[in-house]
C-alpha cells in the first residue's frame, strides 16, 4: 500500500511540474505580426483556346476537332519561345426529346510564354480557327523567388523591431522568439479579356491587344516572443 501511495505522489508532483513549465512558457508571451509587399509586372502569359464541333459521326467529327489542333500546333512551333499543350478530347452524345441527333466535340489548346509580344500575335492568328477561352497572367517562378527572398529579410527585420518597440514599451530586458511562420503569397487583380471573335472585324494575323499587369507579392511574418524581464 505505501508502494502504491508513493507512486501516486510522485505521478501527481511529476503533473505539478508539467503544469508549472506550460504556465512559465506562456509566460510574458506577445503575438506579432510583419508584413512587407512589392507590385511586381507579370512576365509571363497564359492562353487557353479551344475548339468544338457537333456532327452526326463520331469519327468525322474526331477528324475534324483533331485537324484544327494539328494546324494551331504546327502554327505555334513558329513561336520558338511559347511552350503549347493539348488539353483532353471530350466528346458526348446529343439529344432532344429523348431523341439522338449526333456527337459534339471539344478540345483545348493551352499557351504559355514570357514573349507576351509573339504570344499575343499567335493567339491572333489561332483565332482564325480556335476561341480564346480565357487569358491571364503571373509572375514567373524565378522572379517570383527573387521578390520573397527580398521580403523575407525585411519582414524579419520589421518583425524584430516590432519586438524591440514591444519589449522596451514594457521595460523588458529583452526578448526570445518562441515561434516563428513566414507566409508568401501573390494578390492579382482580375484582368478582363475581350475576345474580337468577329472574323469580319479582325485580320487572321491580328495581334491581340493585351497588357500584363501586375501582381502584389506579399509576405507576412508572424510568431510569438518572450519578453525578458529583469
Amino acid at each position: 500500500m505505501k508502494a502504491l501511495l508513493l507512486a501516486a505522489v510522485c505521478v501527481l508532483g511529476a503533473a505539478s511540474v508539467a503544469l508549472a513549465d506550460d504556465a512559465t512558457q506562456h509566460y510574458n508571451q506577445v503575438r506579432l505580426q510583419s508584413e512587407q509587399r512589392e507590385a511586381v509586372s507579370n512576365d509571363t502569359m497564359h492562353v487557353t483556346l479551344g475548339t468544338s464541333g457537333e456532327d452526326k459521326d463520331a469519327a468525322r467529327l474526331a477528324s475534324r476537332i483533331n485537324a484544327d489542333m494539328e494546324w494551331a500546333l504546327a502554327t505555334a512551333q513558329g513561336f520558338d519561345k511559347i511552350k503549347a499543350s493539348t488539353g483532353s478530347y471530350q466528346t458526348w452524345p446529343v439529344h432532344h426529346k429523348s431523341e439522338f441527333q449526333g456527337w459534339r466535340a471539344r478540345q483545348t489548346l493551352m499557351l504559355e510564354g514570357t514573349d507576351m509580344e509573339g504570344l499575343s500575335q499567335l493567339t491572333g492568328r489561332l483565332q482564325e480557327r480556335l476561341q480564346v477561352k480565357s487569358m491571364n497572367f503571373t509572375v514567373s517562378d524565378g522572379r517570383r523567388t527573387a521578390v520573397e527572398n527580398r521580403l523575407i529579410s525585411a519582414s524579419l527585420e520589421a518583425f524584430k523591431e516590432r519586438a524591440r518597440i514591444v519589449g522596451d514599451n514594457l521595460q523588458a530586458s529583452g526578448f526570445r522568439i518562441v515561434d516563428l511562420n513566414i507566409n508568401t503569397r501573390g494578390q492579382q487583380p482580375p484582368v478582363i479579356y475581350q475576345a474580337r471573335m468577329a472574323a469580319s472585324a479582325m485580320e487572321s494575323d491580328a495581334a491581340v491587344a493585351v497588357a500584363g499587369g501586375e501582381t502584389d507579392i506579399v509576405v507576412t511574418v508572424s510568431g510569438t516572443i518572450e519578453l525578458l524581464m529583469p
